[in-house]
């Protein structure tokens, strides 16, 4: 799997590795990680962190984009693609553990995890 964050582009080759990755990136002030399959940029899965919230969003590989559907109690600020700091509303902030489900589901499957709810934008 390749992954992109703040920090450049690397290679995971186990579910392990893409696990302690982004459980390490949780304790970055914010991150924002794409992963994809190795020779394809599409299907896509894209995780906002900060800290133990995130905010996942599912693209696939005919423009369709997605946004999970949280239960939060508040918004929580992201920083994507290295710019401003802005809030996510609370209804689409998820726990950091429900993040890594999505991304062991999309690990295993290269599809829309069914692990959150998604409402598509």
């Amino acid at each position: 799997m390749n992954i992109a964050c703040c920090n450049g582009d690397f290679e995971c080759g186990s579910w392990e590795e893409l696990e302690k990755f982004i459980r390490k990136s949780s304790g970055n002030p914010y991150d924002d990680i794409w992963i994809s399959e190795e020779e394809e940029e599409y299907p896509c899965l894209a995780v906002l962190i900060n800290g133990e919230y995130a905010c996942v969003h599912w693209y696939d590989d005919e423009g369709g984009i997605w946004q999970s559907v949280g239960n939060g109690e508040k918004d929580i600020e992201f920083i994507a693609n290295g710019n401003e700091k802005s809030k996510m509303s609370a209804d689409a902030v998820v726990s950091l553990e429900e993040a890594l489900q999505c991304a062991k589901e999309f690990y295993d499957t290269l599809e829309q995890p069914n692990c959150v709810e998604w409402t598509e934008l």
